[in-house]
Protein backbone atom coordinates (compact mmCIF):
# COMPACT_ATOMS: atom_id res chain seq x y z
CA UNK A 1 0.00 0.00 0.00
CA UNK A 2 2.96 2.32 0.60
CA UNK A 3 4.08 1.97 -3.02
CA UNK A 4 0.54 2.61 -4.27
CA UNK A 5 0.32 5.73 -2.11
CA UNK A 6 3.69 7.07 -3.31
CA UNK A 7 2.74 6.49 -6.96
CA UNK A 8 -0.65 8.12 -6.34
CA UNK A 9 0.88 11.25 -4.81
CA UNK A 10 3.64 11.44 -7.44
CA UNK A 11 1.01 11.23 -10.16
CA UNK A 12 -0.93 14.01 -8.43
CA UNK A 13 2.28 16.06 -8.22
CA UNK A 14 2.95 15.57 -11.94
CA UNK A 15 -0.61 16.68 -12.64
CA UNK A 16 -0.06 19.82 -10.57
CA UNK A 17 2.98 20.75 -12.68
CA UNK A 18 1.03 19.99 -15.85
CA UNK A 19 -1.85 22.23 -14.76
CA UNK A 20 0.61 25.00 -13.92
CA UNK A 21 2.23 24.71 -17.34
CA UNK A 22 -1.15 24.82 -19.09
CA UNK A 23 -2.21 27.82 -17.01
CA UNK A 24 0.94 29.74 -18.00
CA UNK A 25 -0.05 29.55 -21.65
CA UNK A 26 -3.79 29.99 -21.16
CA UNK A 27 -5.68 33.03 -22.42
CA UNK A 28 -8.86 32.12 -20.54
CA UNK A 29 -8.98 35.50 -18.81
CA UNK A 30 -7.28 38.78 -19.60
CA UNK A 31 -6.60 40.63 -16.35
CA UNK A 32 -4.00 43.40 -16.36
CA UNK A 33 -1.56 41.33 -14.27
CA UNK A 34 -0.05 38.18 -15.80
CA UNK A 35 0.41 36.49 -12.43
CA UNK A 36 -3.28 36.87 -11.60
CA UNK A 37 -4.21 35.53 -15.04
CA UNK A 38 -2.00 32.51 -14.45
CA UNK A 39 -3.12 31.86 -10.87
CA UNK A 40 -6.83 32.21 -11.66
CA UNK A 41 -6.70 29.50 -14.31
CA UNK A 42 -4.30 27.37 -12.28
CA UNK A 43 -6.20 27.56 -9.00
CA UNK A 44 -9.59 26.81 -10.55
CA UNK A 45 -8.20 23.76 -12.36
CA UNK A 46 -6.27 22.72 -9.23
CA UNK A 47 -9.44 22.94 -7.13
CA UNK A 48 -11.35 20.75 -9.58
CA UNK A 49 -8.49 18.25 -9.60
CA UNK A 50 -8.32 18.15 -5.78
CA UNK A 51 -12.04 17.37 -5.62
CA UNK A 52 -11.41 14.44 -7.98
CA UNK A 53 -8.60 13.31 -5.67
CA UNK A 54 -10.98 13.47 -2.71
CA UNK A 55 -13.43 11.23 -4.57
CA UNK A 56 -10.68 8.70 -5.27
CA UNK A 57 -9.58 8.75 -1.63
CA UNK A 58 -13.16 8.11 -0.53
CA UNK A 59 -13.26 5.08 -2.81
CA UNK A 60 -9.89 3.85 -1.50
CA UNK A 61 -10.79 3.90 2.21
CA UNK A 62 -14.22 5.21 3.20
CA UNK A 63 -13.67 4.69 6.94
CA UNK A 64 -10.43 6.70 7.08
CA UNK A 65 -11.92 9.32 4.76
CA UNK A 66 -14.86 9.94 7.10
CA UNK A 67 -12.52 9.83 10.10
CA UNK A 68 -10.21 12.60 8.86
CA UNK A 69 -12.12 14.80 6.42
CA UNK A 70 -13.54 17.07 9.11
CA UNK A 71 -12.48 19.93 11.39
CA UNK A 72 -11.42 17.53 14.13
CA UNK A 73 -10.63 18.18 17.79
CA UNK A 74 -8.51 21.35 17.66
CA UNK A 75 -7.44 20.95 21.29
CA UNK A 76 -6.57 17.23 21.15
CA UNK A 77 -3.43 16.03 22.99
CA UNK A 78 -0.20 16.25 20.98
CA UNK A 79 2.33 13.44 21.18
CA UNK A 80 5.75 14.42 22.46
CA UNK A 81 8.58 15.02 19.97
CA UNK A 82 11.77 16.12 21.73
CA UNK A 83 13.59 16.95 18.48
CA UNK A 84 10.91 19.48 17.56
CA UNK A 85 10.52 20.83 21.09
CA UNK A 86 7.02 19.42 21.60
CA UNK A 87 6.81 18.49 25.31
CA UNK A 88 4.74 15.85 27.07
CA UNK A 89 1.25 17.12 27.92
CA UNK A 90 1.09 19.66 25.07
CA UNK A 91 -2.25 20.05 23.32
CA UNK A 92 -3.03 21.17 19.79
CA UNK A 93 -4.83 24.34 20.81
CA UNK A 94 -1.65 25.84 22.24
CA UNK A 95 0.68 24.00 19.86
CA UNK A 96 -1.34 24.97 16.82
CA UNK A 97 -1.37 28.63 17.79
CA UNK A 98 2.37 28.56 18.49
CA UNK A 99 3.17 26.83 15.20
CA UNK A 100 0.95 29.25 13.30
CA UNK A 101 2.85 32.20 14.73
CA UNK A 102 6.37 30.75 14.52
CA UNK A 103 6.11 29.17 11.05
CA UNK A 104 4.44 32.26 9.56
CA UNK A 105 7.08 34.47 11.16
CA UNK A 106 9.98 32.36 9.85
CA UNK A 107 8.49 32.26 6.35
CA UNK A 108 7.95 36.03 6.45
CA UNK A 109 11.54 36.67 7.57
CA UNK A 110 12.98 34.47 4.80
CA UNK A 111 10.82 36.23 2.20
CA UNK A 112 11.67 39.64 3.65
CA UNK A 113 15.42 38.96 3.42
CA UNK A 114 15.04 37.90 -0.19
CA UNK A 115 13.09 41.08 -0.95
CA UNK A 116 15.61 43.22 0.88
CA UNK A 117 18.43 41.84 -1.25
CA UNK A 118 16.49 42.55 -4.45
CA UNK A 119 15.28 45.97 -3.18
CA UNK A 120 11.66 45.19 -4.00
CA UNK A 121 8.76 46.77 -2.11
CA UNK A 122 6.20 44.23 -0.81
CA UNK A 123 3.56 46.95 -0.36
CA UNK A 124 3.03 46.94 -4.11
CA UNK A 125 0.80 43.90 -3.57
CA UNK A 126 -1.67 45.54 -1.15
CA UNK A 127 -4.26 46.56 -3.80
CA UNK A 128 -4.45 42.92 -4.87
CA UNK A 129 -4.88 41.36 -1.42
CA UNK A 130 -8.27 39.81 -2.27
CA UNK A 131 -6.58 37.78 -4.99
CA UNK A 132 -3.86 36.69 -2.58
CA UNK A 133 -6.46 35.44 -0.07
CA UNK A 134 -8.45 33.58 -2.73
CA UNK A 135 -5.39 31.89 -4.25
CA UNK A 136 -4.08 30.99 -0.78
CA UNK A 137 -7.36 29.36 0.22
CA UNK A 138 -7.59 27.20 -2.89
CA UNK A 139 -3.89 26.35 -3.07
CA UNK A 140 -3.63 25.33 0.59
CA UNK A 141 -6.83 23.27 0.32
CA UNK A 142 -5.65 21.40 -2.78
CA UNK A 143 -2.17 20.70 -1.40
CA UNK A 144 -3.58 19.47 1.90
CA UNK A 145 -5.87 17.11 0.00
CA UNK A 146 -2.95 15.74 -2.03
CA UNK A 147 -0.04 15.71 0.45
CA UNK A 148 -1.87 15.11 3.71
CA UNK A 149 -5.14 13.32 2.90
CA UNK A 150 -3.45 11.57 -0.03
CA UNK A 151 -0.93 9.99 2.34
CA UNK A 152 -2.89 9.64 5.58
CA UNK A 153 -6.16 8.16 4.32
CA UNK A 154 -4.61 5.20 2.46
CA UNK A 155 -1.97 4.46 5.14
CA UNK A 156 -3.49 5.26 8.54
CA UNK A 157 -3.75 2.11 10.63
CA UNK A 158 -1.50 0.21 8.23
CA UNK A 159 1.92 1.67 9.09
CA UNK A 160 3.37 3.58 12.04
CA UNK A 161 2.16 7.18 12.28
CA UNK A 162 5.70 8.53 12.34
CA UNK A 163 6.34 6.90 8.97
CA UNK A 164 3.20 8.59 7.63
CA UNK A 165 4.51 11.97 8.80
CA UNK A 166 7.90 11.37 7.22
CA UNK A 167 6.41 10.23 3.92
CA UNK A 168 4.14 13.27 3.81
CA UNK A 169 7.13 15.49 4.58
CA UNK A 170 9.30 14.01 1.80
CA UNK A 171 6.57 14.05 -0.85
CA UNK A 172 5.64 17.62 0.08
CA UNK A 173 9.20 18.89 0.37
CA UNK A 174 10.73 17.74 -2.91
CA UNK A 175 8.35 19.62 -5.28
CA UNK A 176 9.17 22.85 -3.42
CA UNK A 177 12.74 22.88 -4.73
CA UNK A 178 11.62 25.49 -7.25
CA UNK A 179 9.14 27.11 -4.92
CA UNK A 180 9.39 30.26 -2.83
CA UNK A 181 11.69 30.04 -0.88
CA UNK A 182 13.56 27.88 -3.39
CA UNK A 183 16.44 25.40 -3.34
CA UNK A 184 17.43 23.26 -0.38
CA UNK A 185 16.06 25.86 2.02
CA UNK A 186 12.65 25.62 0.37
CA UNK A 187 12.69 21.82 0.42
CA UNK A 188 13.70 21.70 4.10
CA UNK A 189 11.10 24.26 5.18
CA UNK A 190 8.34 22.54 3.19
CA UNK A 191 9.32 19.10 4.51
CA UNK A 192 9.33 20.27 8.12
CA UNK A 193 5.96 21.93 7.57
CA UNK A 194 4.63 18.77 5.91
CA UNK A 195 5.71 16.65 8.89
CA UNK A 196 3.99 18.93 11.40
CA UNK A 197 0.81 19.27 9.35
CA UNK A 198 0.51 15.51 8.88
CA UNK A 199 1.02 15.09 12.62
CA UNK A 200 -1.73 17.63 13.32
CA UNK A 201 -4.20 15.83 11.04
CA UNK A 202 -3.60 12.42 12.61
CA UNK A 203 -3.62 13.61 16.21
CA UNK A 204 -6.63 15.93 15.92
CA UNK A 205 -8.47 13.65 13.47
CA UNK A 206 -9.15 16.62 11.23
CA UNK A 207 -7.76 19.32 8.98
CA UNK A 208 -8.35 22.53 10.94
CA UNK A 209 -4.75 23.23 11.96
CA UNK A 210 -3.20 21.83 8.77
CA UNK A 211 -5.33 23.97 6.47
CA UNK A 212 -5.15 27.07 8.71
CA UNK A 213 -1.34 27.00 9.05
CA UNK A 214 -0.84 26.17 5.38
CA UNK A 215 -3.19 28.97 4.33
CA UNK A 216 -1.18 31.60 6.21
CA UNK A 217 2.08 30.36 4.69
CA UNK A 218 0.53 30.65 1.25
CA UNK A 219 -0.66 34.19 1.98
CA UNK A 220 2.96 35.21 2.60
CA UNK A 221 4.38 33.22 -0.32
CA UNK A 222 1.75 34.13 -2.92
CA UNK A 223 1.88 37.79 -1.87
CA UNK A 224 5.65 37.69 -2.43
CA UNK A 225 5.28 35.98 -5.80
CA UNK A 226 2.66 38.49 -6.92
CA UNK A 227 4.79 41.41 -5.72
CA UNK A 228 7.73 40.02 -7.71
CA UNK A 229 5.56 39.74 -10.83
CA UNK A 230 4.22 43.29 -10.40
CA UNK A 231 7.74 44.63 -9.88
CA UNK A 232 9.00 42.98 -13.08
CA UNK A 233 5.97 44.19 -15.04
CA UNK A 234 6.42 47.77 -13.83
CA UNK A 235 10.13 47.68 -14.66
CA UNK A 236 9.39 46.37 -18.17
CA UNK A 237 6.84 49.14 -18.71
CA UNK A 238 9.38 51.76 -17.63
CA UNK A 239 11.97 50.29 -19.98
CA UNK A 240 9.55 50.39 -22.92
CA UNK A 241 8.46 53.96 -22.15
CA UNK A 242 12.08 55.10 -22.02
Amino acid sequence: MIIVTIVFVLFATATIFLLANIAKHSKFINYKTDYINFQTVYQISLLIFSLCVLLLLYMMDQANFEHFIQIGDISAPAQRVDLLGIPEGENWLSLGMSLTFVITLVTSIVIYLQFKLSKMDITIVFPYIKWVVFFSLTNSFAEEVIYRAGVIIPLYGKIDNTHIYLLSAILFGIPHYKGLPSGITGVFMAALLGYLLAKSVVETHGFFWAWSIHFLQDVVIIAAALATSLYKTNNNLRTVSE
